[in-house]
């Protein structure tokens, strides 16, 4: 058994090399780090950017990791972090390759009770009964630090060098391998100065590691790959979840079987690396050096790394010291020695004498009893497992509640299951894969003492729960089921090479009931496919209610002129005064018939519509018909609950309050339940809000704590072009999708926007306008001309656009903004606080502007964003609150680094006392953005502004994780919410960039959108196109089976996007149909390919198809609603631009009947007579 360590390291480009970073104002990343935010000097960094540090006097405060790689030694100062002492610093010779970490986990009380009690030794108390806080004794410093690096061994331990989520190559993964090494030496202790109020040795936690490179250690190339322009993606290495606590806290422990799973996943980065041959290295080598420490480390965690949690268990409460110091120098032995506990166990060998005879009597006197237990005992000792997993899963009752439903014959015969199905316990993670694969294939050493049971390397219990591991990732990922042929894809990757499992479809096929009791499949020759059987079954559950449902009608008369009533004395409608508002009352007069006398209804529109308005009338009207009936309303998250209470003055819960309160919902695991013992929930009418946000095991779950038979009304509110839901499928878009084809009657549609720009009552929002050219079923002639004008430059209506070259032009546009449209001068920091209604006390001001952007965590990220607009306009009190000497201004709270009067935004539902208490909900949701209106030393007050009259308190200790700065926001956490003015950042390339996420952010203006635009108008026209729509790539099966095609890498969904005969993604079924009989008749139609006017090349249409013969090229556009006035007007503006720029007599038009529908044989005549020059015989 030898002991590894995690070590995190700060951001750094030029690979951790002992020198400056080559761009410093560039690295974004280092300073999410509060040591280094708090103490980084960019001016000095930048003047000797790349500089050896063994060249410099002083040194940045990242000093404590760069020289992980360096090839040259220097000197680093240490100082105290313990602001209440202020030691004098100490320093410390660093010689090459050597960085230095410090194990916080351990320096912190409230984690000592767990690491005295998993370490077995004593620990004297504190001296004031702190259970929370740093550990302030030296005595007690010492030997925390002692005992801690005392574990590891030079020339034995390796060290793995990793990043946490302050880095610049991905927004999913919170900790990022970066490379492994063997510890070549470890520091001696090093002391801070002492001082008159403090004479005692107080130790520097950090040592000096220092790690045999190049000789024994790889770095993954990622800032070569970066520099290089290469996709980073394709060599990343996540730490696997199951290892996240490992690789925590700066340094930290890292067991054998642990770092098996690690290095496992990162031999298959390094095998990407040597085949993608784009970065030099020594990569056969490295890879043969690797394949040899995961030999070590099979030795050293051997064939029972379990038993010592196992003797636990069983009473002994110091089982892993025993197993470490007394059972592993057996090992070596070559002793088996499970058989040599057995033997004390069934009392036919004494015990040794030791510390530990006594717990071992005290094992033997459980085991004798547990007769039934010991096979299932002896099997959990082959798994690296905790002594809270063993008794969890030892425990029938216990490992019930961790969804293990199976007895123990069962779990010995395949421990496979234990995996498959534990989601674990508030103080327990569940069991991964990696574990329980270790202990039933180990390898060399590990494997001289096998079980009776071999598992093949395609054994289909290993499989089975590959297949489950790979699917639970896919639906975290959005996927409620996968091919056949790309399950089988990720199940070879799962593992490095030689533990590869290669299983196909026949194999599976032949053991399909075996398969299907966790999972649902089809073996279909044409498309195959795999789903979790939990996960399937809740889809089939939601198509099985809509279809009942739409069978059925309310029997109730409708009255059409007093509906009418209702909705003209509504405030925001009123009589119509012209041909768009008498359009838009009869939508929502459609909508409100729709809604009222059918079983399922839909509501659906894009952002300016009215959605919120027809359904505060529809409640108040239904309730003056009906009388007060049983009214369930629901919203996903707290900030939409918040919204749809203030425009229907009605009382809403979120959709996992209402669970919760059912019994459907485990909040302490962030769980849903399989069942509940409370009974269903009866409403006359249950009406979700924001539909689009719920995922498929959530909306089925809802359903399934309702009392269906008794529910009249299931109306589902939302657009389907905002963000998917996170988590699987797209049920709603599934709906709606299945209902228009099977049930359209049930399909209430607001297409009228009767948002107009404020200061012209009569001219739709071209914001709104934009944004709906980014809908999947837009059709609209003049959204091509409206982005032809931005592409110029030309603002137009409630909106603006800039464009901008780099970060730092991003910024001075953004100030620019601040002070045209907000008064804000950068230099006058109480304009700043003015803009946010912080001095005059307007809590609610603090929405009426809002950055947005793609992205957290890069240049361009929300994290960044907030940090440089706090140190532009409130850098002077920053700094006076980062200054421990003075005692006037509390000191930042949490990573964010609030301070008093910023803008926060809660990023968790929570109850939580307000003050005064009389006024107060004690409750604040997830999206709520307020102002800090106080500090005081250990505390600090919001008030929010959609709760203006209370105020909030939250103690230093509670501020990470519950709120942080909000000057800028990403996209998704600004889903559900709207400001006045909304300044969106739109650069080139992001990974989360997609057609709905620009959709989304384009709607949450309510006055004025500024457009933030790096380089040109490309990044908009590609959002445009179906591919990219993370909607449209997700695969689902409610209905239809919806599956990303096999034959090609296109990426989004085969049968949801209408694309014609040769894969073209194309807005409208029309479309479809047009492109198809043009490639029948053997033209080649190009889809939407700009035509730039003649005079400017920033000036361009996007007709629908341009197809060229023979040397003529036609432009054919074909026309959808052209008995809607906007429809038309925009289609008159089209047709004289061909003309202003010559083209018009190139133009080929077709259009859609009044009802619809599409008249192929006249199309296929036009075509052959204007284009192909034949008579139509």
């Amino acid at each position: 058994m030898t002991t590894h360590l995690s070590v995190r390291l700060t951001w750094h480009d030029s690979a951790w090399n002992g020198r400056i970073c080559k761009k410093p104002s560039c690295n974004v990343s280092c300073v999410q780090q509060q040591h280094i935010r708090e103490s980084r000097k960019l001016d000095f960094e930048e003047e000797y950017a790349n500089v050896l540090f063994s060249d410099l006097d002083k040194l940045p405060p990242c000093s404590r990791d760069v020289g992980a790689y360096g090839e040259y030694g220097y000197t680093i100062t240490h100082n105290d972090p313990l602001e209440h002492r202020r030691l004098p610093s100490g320093s410390e010779d660093l010689s090459s390759f050597t960085c230095c970490p410090s194990p916080y986990r351990w320096m912190r009380e409230e984690n000592l009770r767990d690491i005295v009690e998993s370490e077995r030794f004593k620990l004297q108390p504190n001296d004031d009964g702190r259970e929370v806080g740093w550990v302030y004794e030296p005595d007690r410093q010492r030997k925390l630090l002692n005992h801690f690096w005392n574990k590891l061994e030079p020339k034995k331990s390796l060290v793995f060098y990793y990043l946490n989520q302050s880095n610049p190559l991905s927004e999913e993964h919170s900790r990022i391998l970066i490379g492994i090494g063997r510890i070549n030496k470890i520091g001696q202790q090093v002391y801070f100065g002492q001082t008159d109020r403090f004479t005692d040795d107080y130790p520097i936690w950090s040592r000096a590691i220092t790690q045999d490179f190049p000789n024994q250690g790889v770095r993954l190339p990622y800032q070569e790959y970066l520099d290089a322009g290469f996709d980073v993606a394709t060599i990343l290495c996540p730490v696997p979840n199951s290892a996240v606590k490992d690789f925590s806290y700066v340094g930290e422990h890292v067991s054998d079987d642990v770092a098996l799973s690690v290095v496992e996943r990162f031999i298959q980065s390094v095998q990407q690396v040597k085949l993608e041959n784009k970065v030099a290295g020594e990569w056969d080598k490295h890879l043969a050096w690797l394949n040899e420490i995961l030999t070590e480390l099979w030795t050293g965690r051997g064939a029972f790394p379990g038993i010592g949690s196992v003797l636990q268990y069983l009473g002994c409460s110091q089982g892993a010291a025993y197993q470490r110091f007394v059972l592993a120098p057996l090992i070596k032995e070559g002793i088996n020695i499970w058989q040599h506990l057995v033997g004390i166990l069934e009392d036919n060998r004494e015990p040794e004498e030791s510390p530990y005879k006594s717990g071992l009597i005290a094992a033997r006197a459980r085991w004798l009893k547990l007769t039934s237990r010991r096979k299932l005992l002896e099997t959990l000792a082959r798994f690296e497992l905790t002594a809270k997993q063993v008794e969890r899963i030892a425990n029938p009752e216990l490992r019930t509640i961790s969804r293990i439903l199976h007895t123990d014959d069962e779990l010995v015969s395949n421990p496979y299951l234990i995996c498959e199905h534990d989601i674990g316990t508030s103080d327990s993670d569940p069991i991964c894969l990696d574990t329980i694969d270790h202990g039933m294939r180990p390898e060399g050493y590990a494997a001289l003492f096998p079980s009776n049971d071999e598992v093949l390397q395609d054994d289909p219990r290993r499989v089975r729960a590959i297949a489950v591991d790979v699917l639970k990732q896919a639906a975290a990922n959005g996927d409620s089921l996968l091919s056949m042929s790309e399950l089988l894809v990720w199940i070879k990757k799962r593992f490095p090479e030689h533990r590869q499992c290669k299983p196909d479809t026949e194999l599976l096929e032949f053991d399909k009931d075996f398969y299907d009791l966790v999972l649902a499949t089809s073996f279909n020759e044409s498309q195959g496919w795999a789903a979790l059987k939990t996960l399937h079954d809740k889809e089939k559950s939601i198509a099985t209610l809509i279809k009942r449902r739409v069978k059925r009608t309310n029997q109730v008369n409708w009255d059409n002129d007093q509906w009418q009533k209702y909705l003209c004395k509504s405030p925001k409608i009123g009589q119509p005064t012209n041909e768009r508002e008498r359009q838009a009352i009869s939508e929502k007069l459609n909508a409100l018939e729709i809604l009222y006398t059918q079983r399922v209804s839909v509501l659906t529109g894009g952002a300016g519509t009215g959605k919120t308005t027809v359904l505060k009338v529809f409640i108040d009207g239904l309730e003056k018909l009906d009388g007060k009936q049983p009214l369930l309303l629901l919203a996903p998250t707290g900030k939409a609950r918040v919204r749809m209470s203030s425009a229907t003055g009605r009382r809403i819960e979120t959709i996992h309050q209402f669970l919760l309160k059912q019994g459907w919902y485990d909040p302490e695991l962030f769980f849903l339940n399989h069942e509940s013992k409370k009974q269903p929930y009866i409403a006359k009418t249950v009406v979700i809000d924001e539909c689009s946000m719920i995922s498929s095991d959530i909306f089925a779950t809802l359903l399934d704590a309702l009392e269906k038979d008794q529910i009249t009304r299931l109306i589902l509110v939302g657009d389907p072009n905002q963000l998917p839901p996170i988590g699987p499928g797209r049920p709603f878009a599934d709906i709606i999708k299945w209902l228009k084809n099977n049930a359209p009657q049930c399909v209430a549609k607001l297409n009228t926007c009767m948002r107009t720009i404020s200061d012209n009552e009569d001219s739709i929002s071209t914001g709104l306008e934009l944004a709906n050219s980014y809908c999947a079923d837009s059709d609209n002639p003049s959204d091509d001309e409206l982005l032809s004008l931005l592409a110029q430059g030309k603002n137009q209506g409630d909106v603006r656009i800039h464009f901008w070259k780099d970060e730092n032009d991003l910024m001075q546009k953004i100030q620019g903004c601040f002070k045209q449209d907000l008064g804000i001068d950068i230099k006058d920091y109480k304009s700043f606080s003015n803009s946010l209604g912080f001095d005059s006390k307007q809590w609610n001001a603090v929405e009426k502007w809002q950055i947005l952007s793609p992205t957290r965590r890069d240049s361009l990220g929300t994290d960044e964003l907030n940090r440089l607009i706090q140190a532009q306009f409130k850098g002077g009190l920053l700094s006076n609150c980062r200054n421990p000497w003075q005692k006037k201004y509390s000191k930042p709270f949490g990573d964010s680094e609030i301070i008093w009067s910023d803008k926060v935004i809660q990023i968790l539902n929570e109850k939580r006392e307000g003050w005064p208490r009389d006024n107060s909900l004690n409750y604040i949701a997830n999206g709520e953005i307020g102002l800090v209106e106080k500090t005081e030393k250990d505390y600090l007050q919001v008030i929010f502004s959609t709760q203006t009259e209370t105020s909030y308190r939250y103690y230093r200790g509670q501020v990470n994780g519950l709120i942080e700065l909000a000057y800028a926001l990403t996209v998704h956490k600004a889903q559900g919410s709207d400001f006045d003015t909304v300044y969106l950042i739109i650069p080139q390339s992001a990974n989360t960039l997609t057609r709905e996420l620009i959709y989304t952010g384009l709607t949450r203006f309510r006055k004025n959108l500024v457009l933030l635009v790096q380089g040109d108008i490309q990044p908009l026209l590609r959002l445009r196109q179906a591919g990219n729509s993370d909607v449209e790539r997700r695969n689902s099966f409610i209905f239809d089976l919806m599956m990303r095609p096999q034959e090609s890498q296109r990426l989004f969904t085969e049968n949801l996007i209408h694309r014609a005969k040769n894969g073209e993604p194309m807005r409208s079924k029309s479309e479809v149909i047009v492109a198809n009989i043009l490639l029948d008749l053997g033209l080649n139609p190009r889809y939407e390919e700009p035509l730039y006017a003649k005079s400017n090349d920033l000036d361009f249409r996007l007709p629908d198809f341009t197809v060229s013969f023979e040397g003529d090229t036609y432009y054919w556009e074909h026309l959808g609603m052209l008995t809607m006035p906007s429809y038309r007007d925009a289609w008159n503006r089209k047709i004289q631009w061909y003309k202003d720029n010559g083209y018009w007599e190139q133009v080929i038009t077709s259009e859609d009947s009044p009802d619809g529908g599409i008249d192929a044989a006249s199309i296929v005549s036009t075509a052959k007579l204007k284009i192909l020059l034949e008579d139509d015989d």
